[in-house]
């Protein structure tokens, strides 16, 4: 949903205006900086906590105590954005249809909209901490929905304004905050009679690894943003607009990523906790073949024909043009970083901040005067090569660093068995396809030929994937039995 309309906000709101929506993204990425580690800490702390009777009737204290903290900072964002929102559209920002005056009213009311959401992302670790990601998965779905549909009814039908756009973001996330909290109230493992408070002695608790998140937080929030932010400061608002749509479909691939995350940091952090070194080693990679099988025909279909998978999405072949190259570089670097994302949950699992931290940090120092050049020489495809470096160096140096601490001896097998089989066969389909397939037009046929070579790239990363083949074997004859 946050990424199939986009094409009808930029029609409806004109590029200038959509670049606007970029700007929010980036706020609501950077607002991040104020969870202090609040979010993750409750994540691990819970699953931890659930299957142990004495500590759970403690549960109910550690989330009240966090939600002491979690609304004002809720608060706080409003108005740091309100007081901000007239000096970024005066001397941040550069629109050339939009006034100064209009850009700024349309900033405050962004602060609102990232407010109000801003503390369903505490509450959704909460329910991933429980695993309770069926209900998580059907409020996400339910909101974004809402979000990314609904609010085509109000610019159809209402005002095609970006003011009111923000202000359908705001009333979504107020409700989707709320039903969150809602939600996790109801399932936490707590008793009726006991009421939960706030406790000066939970933040003590959590405060070495919340400290540690926060720290990865700030250096990865200014990481993913630095981009735009130079952009922005650099460019006209409009090529804003049009590095946030490369981006809201490299971010698209990122959220099939998401899940895996979300399910499987709980479960490493409960057999860490119980030490149950055989299950977790299974399980880890069992999960990043799972992980790679998706990234790699996704990532493969995204890079090679982007240009198509453009032109069919916006039905403009001049912006697909324009965009296909930084595309295809933004891709490659999200499939790169997702493949960090089980090492970095099997890290958090364990309590340990400080290897990402470091590569954090280098890679911002290094990447600041690298993309200010890379913008000011080549605009936004070289700021999507920073995206690429940064998630290159991860992979290549971030893995072996991690491994010589956390399941040694797994290194070779992660690179050799997990992810290059499933990569060099889903590749082969997506190049041979690509040599084979005449021109993709923009029709029925177009979407088909396109929907074939994806699930011809799935297919052969999964029987890539000896973990993943032997689990659908499993599951074949498992399902012929239960018929028989």
């Amino acid at each position: 949903m946050g990424v199939v309309f986009i094409p009808l906000y930029i029609r409806l709101l004109g590029m200038e205006a959509f670049g606007l929506v970029g700007l929010m993204l980036s706020i609501q990425a950077l607002s991040m900086l104020f969870d202090l580690g609040m979010g993750g800490a409750l994540n691990r702390e819970l699953a931890q906590r659930v299957h142990n009777s004495t500590l759970a009737q403690t549960i109910g204290d550690l989330v009240r105590t966090f939600e002491w903290l979690v609304w004002p900072i809720a608060l706080m964002i409003v108005g740091v954005v309100w007081l901000a929102s007239g000096p970024m559209a005066q001397h941040w920002l550069h629109p050339e249809h939009l006034s100064r005056v209009a850009t700024a009213h349309a900033i405050a009311i962004m602060g609102l909209a990232v407010a109000l959401q801003w503390p369903s992302s505490f509450y959704a670790n909460g329910l991933s901490g429980l695993e309770q990601q069926p209900a998580l998965n059907l409020i996400s779905a339910i909101f974004a929905t809402l979000r990314g549909a609904g609010v085509l009814a109000i610019l159809y039908w209402v005002s095609p304004t970006i003011n009111a756009f923000m202000w359908w973001y705001a009333a979504i996330g107020a409700c989707q905050s709320i039903v969150l909290a809602i939600t996790l109230w109801r399932l936490l493992p707590t008793e009726p009679q006991r009421q939960a408070r706030f406790r000066t002695k939970e933040l003590r608790t959590v405060g070495r690894f919340a400290g540690g998140l926060v720290a990865i937080m700030t250096l990865s929030v200014m990481l993913t943003q630095l981009d735009r932010v130079v952009i922005s400061a650099m460019l006209p608002l409009a090529q804003v607009g049009y590095f946030s749509l490369a981006m809201s479909v490299a971010a698209g691939m990122g959220r099939m990523i998401q899940p895996m995350f979300n399910a499987l940091y709980p479960r490493y952090s409960r057999l860490v906790s119980l030490g149950q070194h055989a299950h977790l080693t299974h399980l880890y990679h069992l999960s990043n073949q799972c992980l790679i099988v998706v990234i790699a025909s996704a990532a493969m279909m995204l890079t090679i024909f982007g240009k198509d998978v453009l032109y069919l999405w916006t039905g403009n072949i001049t912006t697909a043009e324009k965009l296909a190259l930084p595309l295809s570089i933004l891709i490659a670097g999200t499939a790169l970083n997702g493949l960090m994302n089980l090492p970095y949950a099997l890290q958090l699992a364990h309590g340990w901040t400080g290897l990402t931290i470091t590569m954090n940090l280098v890679a911002l120092v290094l990447g600041i005067p690298f993309c200010i050049w890379a913008v000011e020489h080549h605009g936004i495809v070289g700021a999507a090569c920073l995206w690429l470096f940064i998630n290159l160096s991860f992979v290549a140096i971030g893995i072996p660093l991690m491994h010589r601490r956390l399941l040694h001896r797994e290194m070779i097998r992660w690179y050799v068995s997990d992810i290059l089989p499933p990569s060099l066969a889903a590749a082969a389909v997506v190049i041979l396809a690509y040599w084979l397939l005449s021109p993709i037009s923009r029709d029925l046929v177009g979407v088909l030929k396109l929907s074939l070579t994806t699930g011809a790239a799935l297919v052969s990363a999964a029987m890539a994937a000896p973990l993943v083949r032997n689990l659908l074997r499993r599951q074949l004859i498992n399902g012929l039995s239960s018929r028989q």
